[in-house]
């Protein structure tokens, strides 16, 4: 191992980029900010860096905590101890807001998991995110068996409670009683009957009734929403977003009975259509999974959708600070 000046210093970087400055959604799918960016520079004076790691708070959690990501060195600085430095500056910054847990997010498969596990993480689920060629794609063979009704405005409780009772494997930030879960495989991830919008706390349960109700507000947005005998059984969103963001707010989600039918893969093939229809060349979603398979969504999206996977991401946690 390469021993660290003892000189090295770690401080906040007067000039963050702007895209860490506010509040955004990041690749875990929960919500965080301002960011705070820490670099090491060999002394105060030396414009050099020699590493760097990205902190931020979360936006309304049930519980303070907070999250690192972008940590980078010099590639002959990984094994000198500099990451775990970083990593616990960081911490540190954390600690004097108040934060109580912290999740951190790599790119899985570039060896930075380690330096996190010294320190005590533990690896939660993986991230994915998926992009589709929207001039080259090819149409998905869609189900006559369920009626689809696109609205641009749907009832936001409605809409709310269905999204909340979806079939849902994995994480999603409206599950936040069940977020330091270690998530394994699909089978293994009990769901029991009982009425998940009943269940979830009125903060969150409202904070998904809003986000319905907001639908179009940042970007065109419209919904597909599918039925069966009168009753509501799929939708999927789309939204017209900034080349390089999400174009989904939900994506597909279907009702526990109805999967394996096409019926998520119908939907899909909807909201591709309306967004190419309005120019679009290219449709991206960031999907949470497991640590060793992957959530069904992304098999549709890959296998019957034509997406392809731009990147994937580690989620790693620590419950006390």
């Amino acid at each position: 191992m390469t021993a660290v000046e003892p000189d090295v210093h770690i401080s906040p970087l007067t000039s963050p980029p702007e895209r860490v400055v506010g509040v955004r959604q990041e690749l875990n799918q929960l919500w965080y900010g301002p960011s705070e960016v820490l670099v090491a520079r060999r002394s105060p004076d030396d414009e050099a860096v020699l590493g760097a790691i990205r902190l931020a708070i979360r936006d309304r959690p049930q519980r303070p905590h907070g999250l690192l990501a972008d940590l980078i060195v010099d590639e002959d600085l990984r094994e000198s101890g500099l990451p775990e430095r970083l990593i616990d500056a960081a911490e540190a910054r954390l600690r004097e807001r108040g934060a109580q847990k912290v999740d951190a997010v790599i790119v899985d498969g570039k060896g930075w998991a380690s330096y996190f596990y010294r320190r005590g993480y533990w690896s939660s689920r993986r991230t994915v995110v998926l992009a589709w060629d929207l001039a080259r794609r090819q149409p998905i063979s869609r189900s006559p068996d369920f009626e689809v009704r696109r609205v641009d405005w749907p009832d936001p409780e409605e809409t709310a409670r269905f999204i909340m009772n979806s079939y849902q494997p994995y994480f999603r930030w409206w599950k936040e009683p069940r977020e330091d879960q270690k998530w394994l495989r699909v089978e293994l991830q009990p769901e029991d009957l009982e009425d998940q919008f009943q269940r979830a706390s009125a903060e969150v349960r409202q904070r998904v009734v809003d986000a319905v109700r907001r639908s179009g507000e940042e970007a065109p947005q419209t919904y597909f929403l599918a039925y069966r005998d009168g009753r509501l059984v799929g939708l999927c969103d789309a939204k017209a977003t900034s080349e390089g963001q999400d174009t989904f707010e939900w994506c597909v989600l279907v009702a526990r009975e109805f999967g394996g039918r096409q019926l998520g893969s119908t939907l899909l093939d909807h909201a591709l259509e309306w967004l190419h229809q309005r120019g679009r060349t290219s449709a991206e979603y960031t999907s949470t999974s497991g640590l060793d398979d992957y959530d069904p969504l992304i098999y549709l999206s890959t296998v019957a959708a034509g997406a392809q996977i731009r990147g994937e991401f580690l989620n790693l946690v620590k419950n006390r600070l």
